[in-house]
């Protein structure tokens, strides 16, 4: 295990592991935020817990609470391919500079995407989506290169 922990590849891959997975934490924090904000709770049984003047929400969320939402939802979405793909990544030895380009633009333009997300500001989040979509495919070429070769 030592040498593991001395690859630089793969420290690169556990902190951005770490930032993306905190990141799903506080976005679903910021979700419970926002639902007590606007003084909704989801279960009957959580009026135990919320404001006293807090309603129960039947039906659509408060559009606020709802964008949250999306871009957590859209965050999970991704996370998987990043988790697999950068550990088979790893495990294929495919280039280290290839590692750090994809790694670093990929965690940044997702943690970029939900700030922005949440802001509501276009075009800057497509973009954002677009440089995370573009580091996983960046990550596939780079690991079918490198097992073919």
């Amino acid at each position: 295990m030592p040498t593991l922990l001395a690859d630089p590849q793969f420290k690169l891959f556990a902190i951005c592991s770490v930032i993306l997975s905190a990141q799903m934490l506080i976005l679903g924090g910021y979700t419970a935020a926002t639902r007590a904000k606007n003084k909704n709770f989801l279960n009957p049984e959580d009026m135990k817990v919320s404001f006293k003047e807090a309603k129960l929400v039947e039906g659509a969320e408060h559009p606020d609470v709802s964008r949250v939402q999306r871009a957590h939802r859209n965050l999970l979405e991704s996370l998987p391919l990043f988790f697999a793909l950068g550990l088979i990544y790893l495990l294929a030895g495919a280039s280290p500079l290839g590692a750090k380009i994809c790694f670093g633009a990929f965690t940044g333009a997702r943690v970029l995407h939900s700030v922005i997300y949440i802001k509501e500001v276009q075009p800057w989040r497509t973009i954002t989506y677009a440089i995370g979509s573009l580091a996983l495919a960046g990550m596939m070429v780079l690991i079918v290169m490198t097992v073919l070769a």
